[in-house]
């Protein structure tokens, strides 16, 4: 049995769950934390609340600028975030990232 997971990019529909933030989930991984796979859209001006991540969160950013927390990424940049580590997002250009989140999101704002 075969394991392995494609999604073609038009397979990839992107879900609006903030004003100016989508999401496309690659993969949910299933199992203990909810884990997840994601691409994210955002939006210049969009923000993110703060949240964290019980597993960590490791976001590489494809394209645009990117603030997390105190950071400013910018495309080729990759962030590991620590596991309980509250921080937000803000878009200060459209922006493009992949994000891997081993044991899934909390909203704490």
């Amino acid at each position: 049995m075969s394991t392995t997971t494609y999604r073609s990019h038009l397979e990839q529909p992107f879900k609006t769950v903030g004003q100016g933030v989508h999401v496309s989930v690659l993969r949910r991984h299933g199992g203990q934390g909810e884990g997840m796979t994601m691409v994210f859209r955002m939006e210049k001006g969009s923000h993110a609340p703060l949240h964290s991540h019980p597993g960590g969160e490791e976001t590489y950013l494809l394209s645009g600028k990117l603030r997390v927390g105190s950071r400013v990424l910018l495309p080729g940049d990759y962030l590991w975030t620590e596991p309980g580590e509250v921080h937000d997002g803000f878009a200060e250009e459209d922006s493009l990232f992949f994000v891997v989140l081993p044991g899934g999101i909390q909203i704490t704002e």
